[in-house]
């Protein structure tokens, strides 16, 4: 890997993490927007107000009977939050480094997956009404894609260097003659450690040749 990639894929974690403090899921109804949360308030928990249908425009007008619904904290949000801190510190360690961005980047991916479900299903039932819209946005969106392309790039650059490795000669002939003993008289190439040579039979001892 080039020594001005290696900071590629720590930044891409740390956008991640600077990701979650962007907006993330919004909650409508009837084309009117309830709620919207940022990455950060899944990971702490928040509070979002909890309008009933029957009494919608009312509530609008009225502060007064405006109810709120604790919103606890998301744990597939947190791990997310968590394998994305982590993918900043391995990206850094020369050693693994690949192989641990890759299993950062994968499973960061797989909780922010799970998380859809999740908020769907658990959120949405905090309301009073059934008719809600649950839509994500771009801080959720820019989260997944940096995730997908930390783990991606990881994966080009370690199949890279496998390929570089596996592609480089070695000449197991200049291996063998580096250790060897050349015959001065007659050039043959003798295994280290001979007295005489295998050819001509000319003798190292007088020379000093071991």
């Amino acid at each position: 890997m080039k020594e001005s990639n290696k900071f590629v894929s720590p930044a891409l974690f740390l956008l991640v993490a600077l990701c979650f403090f962007l907006p993330f899921v919004s909650f409508t109804c009837q084309g009117h927007k309830i709620a919207t949360i940022s990455g950060m308030e899944l990971i702490t928990g928040t509070k979002i107000e909890k309008f009933q249908m029957e009494n919608y425009n009312n509530q609008k007008t009225n502060p007064d009977i405006d109810k709120e619904r604790d919103v606890s904290s998301e744990p597939l949000a947190i791990f997310a939050f968590i394998f994305a801190l982590s993918g900043i510190v391995i990206s850094l360690i020369p050693k693994y480094s690949k192989v641990l961005s890759i299993i950062a980047g994968v499973l960061g991916t797989l909780m922010l997956l799970f998380l859809r479900s999740s908020i769907g299903g658990e959120l949405t039932g905090d309301f009073d009404f059934n008719i809600i819209e649950v839509s994500y946005e771009w801080g959720y969106y820019f989260a997944l894609l940096f995730f997908i392309g930390a783990a991606g790039l990881n994966i080009y650059w370690m199949l890279s260097d496998n390929k570089i490795s596996a592609s480089i000669p070695v000449d197991l002939d200049n291996i063998q003659i580096s250790d060897a003993v050349l015959c001065p008289k007659c050039g043959t190439s003798n295994t280290a450690g001979s007295i005489f040579c295998s050819k001509c039979g000319h003798s190292f001892t007088s020379e000093g040749n071991i």
